[in-house]
């Protein structure tokens, strides 16, 4: 053999097991590729996972927020329902106090009216001769026993349309204490008139035409007028 082929079969060996060395190196890098894809793909496979389980927190975040809102809601709307019955029943009761404080002032009024009709009633006895028509004048002694009982006859006789008017002088006034004397004058001519006592007086175009004096004779009269 050759000093040629000693060196060619030298050369044929450096290159197989170049090859042989690349053959390992290509193998290993396979096996790297693969290793790395199997790492990738657990990786891709944990980070799908996570996502899964963001998506999953996520879906149970707007759940709970989803029903804490219908809750909120819930008490809102219970909230809203109490307080419009409250007012409710506090406008109920406002109406209906405020109508029995409207019928109370209206019923006072009413009195108010009668008493004021009653005390526009009320003459000095010097003008009783001054109105016009046929009426009647009540003259009242200060402190009369029977008081009470003519005011319900005259409260009966301004109920009825019907009657003649009856004015009212009090005798207990500082106007008309000098017409108070220990006897009595009914006369037309008020300069002379004098009375003693309670007196009912039936006056016609300003002329005196009858008087009824004592109890008796003026509750008569006054039964007779209502």
């Amino acid at each position: 053999m050759g000093v040629g082929d000693i060196m060619a079969k030298g050369n044929n060996s450096k290159k197989n097991n170049k090859k042989g060395n690349n053959k390992k190196i290509n193998e290993s890098k396979t096996v790297n590729k693969k290793a790395i894809d199997i790492k990738n793909a657990e990786k891709n496979d944990i980070i799908s996972n996570d996502k899964k389980e963001t998506v999953i927190k996520a879906k149970r975040n707007l759940i709970y927020s989803s029903n804490d809102s219908t809750d909120e809601m819930s008490k809102l709307l219970k909230i809203i329902l109490i307080v419009t019955g409250i007012m409710v029943i506090f406008y109920g009761v406002t109406v209906f106090v405020t109508k029995k404080v409207n019928a109370v002032k209206t019923a006072k009024l009413g009195k108010s009216s009668k008493k004021a009709t009653i005390q526009y009633d009320n003459i000095i006895l010097g003008s009783m001769l001054n109105m016009d028509g046929h009426y009647f004048v009540l003259i009242e002694k200060e402190n009369d026993e029977n008081s009470s009982e003519y005011e319900t006859l005259l409260k009966s006789i301004e109920a009825n349309d019907e009657s003649l008017k009856i004015y009212i002088v009090d005798l207990g006034s500082s106007f008309n204490r000098n017409y108070l004397g220990k006897d009595s004058n009914y006369d037309s001519d008020l300069t002379k008139f004098k009375v003693s006592d309670t007196t009912l007086v039936e006056v016609e175009n300003h002329n005196i035409v009858d008087t009824f004096d004592g109890h008796d004779s003026i509750k008569e009269k006054l039964d007779e007028l209502a």
